[in-house]
């Protein structure tokens, strides 16, 4: 019972997690219009004055996407590897039980269920937080950029 409970509690806070998530994808969207309306100010203004142009944030706009999407793709890796992980552990403790020697009873049952459950919820809850670690890099290059570009 106790599992059951945890698991609906990892569950609920994975769910607010994901509107969190819809919060922060909201402010990006907004950061990334006011970010995108400055820089095209700036471009603008290097094409109608080449040697006055702000060269520093023009070539900076192709470095800061390139390690914002290289930390998305290491959260990603890292959140897979974590599910991997999870997943081969939960297959040797299974095969293990199989394998042990003896047959499973109905003593075994309680156990092999509240492993499978939390098992299961782990993934379930990793594959709900997976949105929101993908988005953090991003947001963040978009809102430090809306903040500095909006002086």
């Amino acid at each position: 019972m106790a599992a059951a409970e945890e698991a609906w509690a990892e569950l609920m806070k994975a769910s607010f997690g994901m509107v969190n998530t819809g919060v922060l994808v909201s402010e990006m969207m907004i950061a990334s219009s006011s970010v995108v309306g400055a820089r095209m100010t700036i471009m603008g203004n290097a094409a109608r004055s080449p040697a006055d142009g702000d060269y520093t944030e023009i070539g900076g706009m192709v470095l800061e996407k390139v390690i914002a999407f290289s930390k998305v793709g290491q959260a990603l890796v890292d959140q897979w590897s974590a599910m991997l992980i999870d997943a081969s552990e939960q297959a040797r403790y299974l095969g293990s039980s199989v394998l042990d020697g003896r047959p499973l009873g109905a003593r075994d049952l309680p156990g092999l269920a509240e492993r499978g459950l939390a098992h299961g919820t782990r993934m379930i809850t990793r594959t709900m937080e997976t949105g929101g670690l993908a988005l953090a890099p991003v947001h963040e290059q978009a809102t430090v950029n809306a903040r500095r570009l909006g002086q």
